[in-house]
Parts: C-alpha cells; structure tokens; sequence
C-alpha cells in the first residue's frame, strides 16, 4: 500500500484541507476529515513533474490532491505523455548548458555564415528601382535634416569630378542608375557613401582633401565597388533580420517600429564589414586599372584620411564607415605594381 500525505482542493472553495490518498491496487482512497471517497486508479492523472516542487493528482469529481513528488506517482497516468524525458532533460544541468551552447553556436553560425549568405541572395533577386526608393528617402532625410548642406564647390570642380565618375561608371551593369550628389557638411567631413540604388554623395571636404583627380576618383570606385556588389542593401537586409530576432525574443514590437522608421539613420551609418570592404576595394583597384587610374592614388589618399581622423576624431569621417588599415593600403600598392 502507498499512502501520500499532502492537502486537497474539492473545485469548489478556493482553500485546501489537509488529506491523505491511499492506493490499493486498482483503487485510490481519498481522506480528509471524516470524509472518505474512492476512485478508480486508471481515472487519475498526475501532473508533469517540474523540478523538486509539489504535484496535483486530477480526481473525476473535478477536485485536485496536491502532494510531493514520489517516485509511485511515475506509474500513474501523466497529463504530458512526454513528462519522462522532459523531466529527465530538467535534472541534468549537463545536458541543459549542452543545448544552451548548441543554440548559440547555431545562432553565431546563422548570423556570420547564414544571414550575409542569404542576404546575397535576396538582394540580387530586388530590383534596383526598389532600393532606390530608399536611396531617395535617406538622402532626403539626411538634407532635411541638417547633415547635409549645399555644395559649395565651384561648377568647374564639379563638372571635372563628373566627367571622371562618367568614364568610371561607363560599361557597368549599373551604370545607368547611377547618381553622383555633391554636399557641404559640418557634420560629415571629409565623407563620401553609396546609398542604396546607385545613389553615391560626396562632400567637398573630400573633394579638397584629394591631392588629385585621381584621389577623388579613387574614392568614387570603391564607392562604385559597394553599388555594384549591393552591399548597402545586404547590409540593411542583415540588420532587418537582427532586428526582428531581438524584438521576437524579447517580445518588444516597439524595437522592431523604431527600426523600421530609422532605416534612413541605418543606411546613413552602415558600417560595412571587412569582406564587404576588402570586396569593395578589389572591384575598386580592377575598375581604376581598367580605366587607366594608378590604385596608388588610393593608399595615398587613405593615409592621409588616416592621419587626420587621428587629430580631429570626427565621429563621422570617413574612416569612421570605411575603417583605414595597413593591410588596405598595402593592397592598394601591390595593385599599383601589378
């Protein structure tokens, strides 16, 4: 005979009274008081065992005995036909911290391997006309604003830097969306970006930081080497993704709104990865050959963008987006030499 201590709700009043339930073979003996009821064993059901904390027995009248765990209480019929294994997996800490670790290796691997490798996919697959769209919508925003000012470039300048970018973008698969936008601003410096859809601004801080034409133009292809490779948009695609984990996970729709609205800030302040520069500088030196352009104009260019973010740590510079590294600018040499 196994007899269980515990207390017993009736499905009527909210308090319990003190029980014991007896097993007899086929038969449960429910006691609490002077009150005494039997019910078949087969008609029970115990509920899931989670850790060390008490169980209910479901009894046909409606009422629940509440007791503490017991080994007997296995051999009843369970609520969750997977009580077993789930409350095997509960009390091993082992097999616990092995499936958190699984998760987040599976979780690194979607975001490093998965995410950039599906984000190429979709990308090629949207039509330019629609990422321009959001190329117009985040030059806007960024004039309204204030980030952007006029160009005070003089038109001589501008028509120069023009007819360079022309001859660069001349024979590309995208050569007909592109639209070269010259800016003042205090905010940018020395600056120049591709927004989505063939969209590439260039600030005059830049535009008077080159020694040469071939330094702007220098700037301008690799510029080119990110529109061509549609980095922009797996980087806002990649990012979209993200947001949309963290806000499902913490269940906050709000992060998920706010996203979705500063997809102008996003653009405006990507910071491509190191494949997605290295990438950018390949198709950069290979267009500047091709065009008869030295890649040498580029490292020149990047040291001495280098040295001067050093001195004014301009938030916003280009070596801000475009991070300026002696591996870059040894590329850039060898390319020169080749």
């Amino acid at each position: 005979m196994i007899i269980l201590e515990g207390q017993y709700y009736d499905g009527r009043r909210p308090t319990a009274v003190l029980a014991r339930m007896e097993f007899t073979g086929r038969e449960a003996i429910l006691t609490s008081g002077r009150t005494s009821e039997r019910y078949p064993v087969n008609r029970l059901n115990v509920s899931p065992r989670i850790g060390k904390t008490d169980r209910f027995i479901a009894l046909p009248n409606g009422g629940q005995f509440q007791c503490a765990d017991h080994v007997f209480l296995g051999s009843l019929l369970q609520v969750s036909p997977s009580e077993g294994p789930v409350a095997w997996l509960e009390e091993r800490w082992g097999v616990a911290l092995a499936g958190v670790a699984l998760i987040a290796c599976i979780l690194l691997a979607g975001y490093f391997y998965g995410l950039p490798a599906a984000a190429e996919r979709i990308a090629v697959r949207i039509p330019v006309e629609t990422e321009q769209a959001l190329g117009r919508q985040t030059l806007d925003w960024l004039d309204e604003q204030g980030w952007f000012l006029p160009t005070n470039l003089d038109k001589n300048t501008r028509e120069s830097v023009k007819h360079g970018f022309d001859r660069l973008r001349s024979g590309l698969p995208l050569k007909n969306y592109y639209q070269l936008e010259f800016r003042a601003s205090r905010i940018m410096g020395a600056n120049a970006f591709a927004l989505p859809g063939g969209a590439i601004v260039i600030t005059d801080d830049m535009v008077k930081a080159a020694k040469s034409p071939e330094e702007v133009l220098a700037v301008l292809a690799h510029e080119i080497g990110h529109v061509e490779l549609r980095h922009t948009l797996r980087s806002v695609l990649q990012n979209s993704v993200v947001a949309v984990a963290a806000a499902a996970i913490t269940s906050d729709a709000a992060s998920l709104s706010v996203a979705v609205a500063g997809l102008p800030v996003l653009v405006a302040q990507t910071k491509y990865s190191r494949e997605f520069e290295a990438a950018a500088d390949e198709y950069a030196f290979k267009l500047l050959k091709r065009k008869g352009y030295s890649t040498a104009a580029f490292a020149s260019l990047m040291e001495r963008l280098a040295k001067k973010h050093e001195q004014e740590e301009r938030a916003f510079a280009y070596v801000s987006t475009h991070p300026v590294t002696a591996e870059r600018v040894k590329r850039a040499r060898a390319a020169a030499q080749e």
